[in-house]
């Protein structure tokens, strides 16, 4: 085997290895830090769930955040939730994982307008939010 090509291999490899790491340890913007997990909360997410479950939303039939939640605190709730809650498949057969967590609190409203304590996070095969409301 050519000398160049092994030399050639080994850079790539340790460029990749390095590109890896550098991603799996930023929790900059838009991620949300799961232990070793990571789902990303993108932009689109995030005016998603302010448009619908923001506590001044007029959207109905849909749960909404408490006065006075900012989106630190809701990236806060869902790195919570992802972290500590309960796991399953999503609904109706599309793919991705729901996330359920009950903070013991009220963090909003329910669909009816009753007092919320759990927030259900939809995260999608990529690693990204889709939506994100109490329930």
């Amino acid at each position: 085997m050519n000398l160049r090509l092994i030399t050639a291999l080994f850079l790539a490899f340790g460029l990749l290895l390095t590109a890896d790491l550098s991603v799996a340890q930023s929790a900059g913007d838009g991620q949300v830090q799961t232990g070793t997990d990571q789902v990303i909360l993108t932009r689109w997410a995030l005016q998603h769930i302010m448009a619908r479950h923001w506590p001044d939303s007029t959207a109905t039939g849909a749960g909404k955040f408490q006065a006075g939640t900012t989106e630190a605190t809701l990236r806060d709730m869902i790195n919570q939730a992802v972290r500590n809650g309960r796991a399953r498949h999503n609904t109706h057969g599309r793919p991705g994982t729901i996330y359920e967590y009950d903070f013991q609190r009220q963090i909003g409203t329910t669909i009816d307008g009753g007092p919320a304590s759990r927030l259900r996070v939809v995260v999608s095969n990529r690693n990204e939010v889709i939506t994100a409301f109490p329930f």
